[in-house]
């Protein structure tokens, strides 16, 4: 793998060093999927991020178990780091290991490999991206969205969408609140790709169209509150009425 230094970039505008972090951040993944996957499969490698700053990036591993990766007294997660910078020419101001925050039915990458693991043992594809549909919607997600595209179980290839709920592409909800990931794993037809998007509960509060209907009894005190209002409009309504009248009678 080329040094992503060595990646040319003609000018040094905000454009461009948005442009190579993006593919810092892609190659930083396929790499330690792979290397982690072999050397550290317990580990449970997920994701990693990367925040450039002053003094170098700042780079962001989440895993199932971070204790395997942080080794003892830390010398596996030192080890890492050094292997990180010689491949790919970076400073790192900080390396940290963290484990999964949010559940893992709504962790979009592991549902792919999940998928990715059924159907290489043979499951109907169609079964198992309902059952993890479902598992997701359970947990509160917002909409989830399985698209498998290859070669099954015949020649031709194939392209198979499941969705439920609602599903955001863009904006910057679609940043923050969405869950992505992707995986391919090869059968004996071909090669088959798996992308999964789940729509994270905490998306819910912050969509326009999110109308929620109370009913009598949790609207009580609103309604109270509305007609305490018009009636003191209404009040303000006939004094000035009134003082109007009060002026032709005088005139």
């Amino acid at each position: 793998m080329a040094s992503i230094s060595k990646i040319k970039i003609r000018s040094t505008s905000t454009k461009s060093r948005v442009l190579k972090q993006l593919m810092l951040k892609f190659l930083l993944n396929e790499w330690l999927k792979k290397k982690l996957s072999k050397e550290a499969p317990i580990a449970g490698f997920i994701s990693a991020d990367i925040q450039a700053s002053s003094l170098g990036y700042r780079v962001i591993i989440t895993c199932r178990n971070p204790r395997i990766l942080i080794g003892r007294r830390g010398f596996r997660r030192r080890r890492l780091e050094a292997d990180i910078k010689k491949e790919f020419g970076i400073d790192i101001s900080k390396l940290e290991i963290t484990d999964l925050k949010t559940p893992v039915e709504l962790n979009a990458q592991l549902v792919a490999e999940s998928i990715a693991r059924a159907i290489e043992r043979g499951a109907n594809p169609r079964r198992v991206a309902y059952f993890y549909i479902r598992q997701a919607m359970e947990k509160g997600a917002v909409g989830v969205e399985i698209r498998i595209r290859g070669r099954l179980r015949r020649k031709r290839s194939q392209k198979l969408r499941f969705a439920d709920g609602k599903i955001l592409y863009t904006g910057e909800i679609s940043e923050k609140y969405v869950s992505q990931g992707y995986t391919r794993f090869q059968l004996r037809t071909g090669t088959v790709g798996v992308r999964v998007r789940i729509v994270l509960p905490e998306a819910l509060s912050h969509l326009v169209d999110n109308v929620r209907i109370k009913v009598p009894e949790e609207a009580e005190a609103d309604i109270r509150t509305i007609e305490s209002e018009i009636e003191e409009e209404f009040r303000n309504i006939l004094d000035i009425i009134g003082e109007k009248k009060l002026e032709e009678v005088e005139e």
